[in-house]
């Protein structure tokens, strides 16, 4: 089981963790971190996650970076 979420304390990003027994226990030690770039005090999250036919994982969600802090859809393909 996979979950991921904005992490909205410093440094702020795309997390994901996995649980191998349906969701009792999470892997934190294990955790991803698939963006950690994210502007302090700003938005980002609601990830939605889509297992691919190669194994890896793309996951897509709403960040804000920069100083000028544009709000904006990005992805991240990666492996568990």
């Amino acid at each position: 089981m996979l979950a991921t979420y904005g992490y909205r304390r410093p440094p702020m990003g795309i997390r994901a963790c996995l649980s191998r027994d349906g969701g009792r226990t999470w892997d934190i030690d294990g955790e991803y971190v698939l963006r950690a770039d994210g502007v302090q005090a700003s938005d980002l999250g609601y990830p939605v996650s889509v297992s691919l036919t190669d194994g890896s994982v793309f996951t897509i969600y709403y960040f804000t970076t920069g100083e000028d802090r544009v709000t904006h859809i990005a992805g991240t393909r990666w492996e568990p």
